[in-house]
């Protein structure tokens, strides 16, 4: 009796966990990434539901010379520190003082990527 019920309990239990990760696998919380970058000193802000989602978070700046990219990476990045609820990033002065950028964070367990807005600045004006 008793095999007969580890052989009927382990199938069930063993989907219901993969149905438990399945259903939890779109929970991820929205992600909003924010972008300022007067003279090239780029900052900014992680904004998201979950708390868990804003610090810690590694934050890459991206470049080019037109609004329509392609952008690449340029190499500068911060991981941002939670502030209350808000996730704060600073990258300091990269010299980059002209094109197009904006910053972007990947994925993590349980939240979405973010990306900013395009930024444009102009002798490192914000246009």
């Amino acid at each position: 009796m008793k095999t007969r019920l580890a052989v009927v309990l382990v199938p069930v239990v063993a989907i219901s966990v993969m149905f438990t990760g399945f259903a939890n696998a779109g929970a991820e919380a929205r992600t909003t990434v924010t972008i300022k970058g007067p003279n090239g000193d780029f900052q900014g802000k992680i904004k998201s539901p979950d708390d868990g989602c804003v610090g810690d978070r590694v934050v890459r700046l991206f470049m080019s010379d037109t609004a329509e990219g392609p952008f690449e990476r340029t190499g500068n990045s911060d991981t941002s520190q939670q502030n209350g609820g808000v996730g704060e990033w600073s990258m300091g002065n990269t010299g980059l003082r002209d094109g197009f950028f904006y910053a972007k964070t990947k994925a993590t367990p349980g939240c979405h990527k973010g990306k900013s807005r395009v930024l444009h600045l102009v002798d490192g004006v914000p246009q």
